[in-house]
């Protein structure tokens, strides 16, 4: 009856820690699945800047993107497979509708609809990046967010300049 009721106990104990587990997997899935679509969107996005667009600076910037997202990703991908969280091979229907809507633009409005989209995507993505770094599960992924936040933040600065001309 004694082991009956410790084997209780401590199965009851345990109940909490593995909740607990599950909540932290999750958040740090979500995190990772928000990061990488972020990742990917900033790639595709930079490309159709890179081959459509007229403004230098707007082109430049995209090239930047697509060097810093293409390690970036890596990183991102390396650190999910480490923490056992698989990541999106492709775009969720949000970002692909913003892709869409970037291929579709007039060419007279592209640099400045790239622009945009960018300021959006870097203030959401700093702001993700900066909430897991701080209130993250600890893992691969937290240190990778940390390893991130200081360009996404260059990014940002950047991009908010670049679009104020």
């Amino acid at each position: 009856m004694k082991i009956l009721f410790a084997s209780t106990l401590i199965i009851i104990s345990a109940i909490p820690v593995m909740a607990a587990d599950d909540a932290a997997t999750k958040r740090a899935a979500d995190f990772a699945t928000k990061a990488a679509l972020s990742n990917q969107f900033e790639i595709e996005a930079a490309k159709i800047e890179i081959a459509k667009g007229k403004a230098t600076d707007a082109r430049q910037f995209a090239q930047d993107m697509l060097v810093d997202h293409g390690k970036a990703g890596p990183l991102l991908a390396e650190a999910a497979r480490k923490d056992g969280i698989a990541l999106p091979s492709e775009l969720d229907s949000e970002h692909r509708q913003k892709i869409e809507a970037l291929q579709s633009a007039d060419p007279e409005n592209l640099d400045q609809a790239y622009l945009s989209t960018q300021v959006t995507a870097h203030q959401q993505a700093v702001e993700l990046f900066d909430r897991f770094s701080k209130d993250g599960p600890d893992g691969e992924l937290k240190k990778t967010a940390n390893k991130i936040l200081p360009d996404l933040h260059m990014h940002l600065t950047r991009v908010e300049a670049i679009a104020s001309k």
